[in-house]
């Protein structure tokens, strides 16, 4: 049975508003603390969602040339072995650098690129270092930006 006590209790702990809270009581048949419960997980996964989209269109703004000088500066600063290339994982392309010339590395990078920007969010851009450090070259352009 649902009444206005655990109606003004699940709203005051949950902040939600009244058509959510009945919602959620309901569902739970009354339970004020599963109630809670499916309050909260629906605010995570429509966070979750969110954060998602978010990153999407963070990398949506990352063009190629931005690529081609992340992939220049760090070749140049650090002793840059390979350049991955990963969906969900796994390896597309891996490219070793030690005896690659620029251009090289860069074409089979821009036929990606030149498919879609949506496509640079689908995919991963690493340099591997010969110290097995990765580095995340969308990451690496997203902190050049915001600096």
């Amino acid at each position: 049975m649902i009444t206005i006590e655990k109606v003004d209790y699940v709203m005051n702990v949950t902040g939600a508003d009244y058509k959510v809270v009945k919602n959620a009581l309901l569902d739970a048949n009354g339970d004020v603390e599963k109630a809670v419960e499916i309050i909260r997980a629906s605010v995570n996964h429509y966070e979750n969602e969110e954060k998602e989209k978010n990153d999407f269109f963070k990398f949506e703004d990352i063009r190629f040339e931005d690529i081609k000088t992340a992939i220049k500066d760090i070749w140049n600063t650090t002793n840059a072995t390979k350049i991955l290339v990963e969906k969900d994982g796994e390896t597309v392309i891996n490219i070793s650098l030690t005896a690659a010339s620029l251009g090289a590395i860069l074409a089979p990078i821009a036929t990606f690129i030149g498919m879609g920007s949506g496509l640079i969010a689908d995919y991963d851009f690493k340099i591997v270092t010969a110290d097995k450090e990765e580095i995340n070259i969308k990451e690496y352009i997203l902190n050049m930006k915001n600096k």
